[in-house]
């Protein structure tokens, strides 16, 4: 892999680096250690970490308290309740939504199986999930999303099948 380009400033260019940290989660499944990028990318893992740093303060990436990459959306460095599945790669999912969006974001998966428990009575669910269409299910999943103008949270059921939440009644 090639060294990360300079920008106009003699700084390195971000999104580079923010790229070769999602190809790596969607190559192999696995978080890239500052070290490996900065070997991969030819650069000193200083400057690695510093960008990851502003990835993060950017909201691209999820950074524990030693710069280790804990997610970058949809992907998850540890297990948070949905693995995903392809023929030769697992993949962890942060939630629902990440979990389903991976064939689509893949592209070179024919389908995965995305498997979880439901949180309110540890009943398994598992999908076949292509970039085709929803996979059949009456199961529906719960979103928080912002009220409007108040500040706070409410549950918005989706209507889309393939969730970990129970079954629709």
């Amino acid at each position: 892999m090639t060294a990360l380009s300079r920008d106009r400033t003699g700084g390195f260019d971000v999104e580079r680096l923010r790229l070769a940290v999602y190809r790596a989660f969607a190559d192999d499944g696995r978080v890239p250690a500052s070290d490996g990028l900065a070997e991969r990318m030819g650069m000193a893992e200083g400057e690695v970490r510093t960008g990851l740093r502003q990835l993060a303060s950017a909201r691209h990436l999820v950074l524990d308290d030693q710069d280790r990459i804990l997610m970058a959306h949809p992907f998850s460095a540890v297990p948070m309740g949905f693995s995903v599945m392809g023929e030769r790669t697992l993949w962890w999912g942060g939630c629902a939504w990440d979990s389903f969006a991976l064939p689509h974001l893949l592209g070179v998966e024919q389908g995965v199986l995305v498997a979880t428990r439901c949180r309110c009575c540890d009943r398994p669910h598992a999908w076949n999930v292509s970039d085709q269409a929803p996979p059949p299910g009456d199961q529906v999943a719960h979103f928080l999303v912002p009220r409007s103008g108040s500040g706070t949270t409410s549950s918005t059921p989706a209507t889309t099948s393939g969730s970990s939440a129970h079954p629709s009644a």
